[in-house]
């Protein structure tokens, strides 16, 4: 017998219901750039729109422009010239990239992390858990 009730019982959120749709610019990640249609930018929607938003959320900076919102952007600054082993450069870079990315509402898990070093490089691989379904993504830095 638990002290305190259990209030979780009988309660089941579904947060894509209170969710509007998820959308944003297309963008072209080869060139770095948004993609147009007859000239114009237009919108994608639902996972492809979260996958833009990761991709840009792993390159800016946090704190560092004042055009976004303070939770918004990655730390690796953080990891920079860190002397420390390599399990924990891979740890503290696992636990940022879930920071950068669990801000966003239509985000529910980032894990499955892989790392590979090439020399001050870190490459990293992990999947993203969305109220759209999986994304396998990844990102890289130059923590040296």
């Amino acid at each position: 017998m638990n002290l305190f009730p259990d209030l979780t019982v009988g309660i089941a959120f579904d947060l894509s219901e209170n969710l509007p749709i998820y959308r944003e610019w297309a963008y072209d990640f080869e060139n770095n750039c948004f993609l147009t249609r007859n000239g114009k930018y237009y919108l994608v929607e639902k996972k492809e729109a979260l996958k833009i938003w990761i991709y840009k959320a792993m390159k800016t900076a946090r704190y560092r422009y004042p055009a976004y919102p303070r939770e918004y952007g990655q730390e690796f600054d953080e990891i920079v010239g860190m002397s420390s082993s390599r399990a924990i450069r891979e740890s503290e870079a696992e636990r940022l990239i879930q920071e950068a990315l669990l801000v966003n509402p239509y985000i529910t898990d980032v894990g499955d992390f892989e790392f590979e070093h090439q020399g001050s490089i870190l490459h990293i691989r992990f999947t993203v858990e969305t109220v759209y379904g999986e994304i396998e993504t990844g990102t890289e830095f130059n923590y040296g």
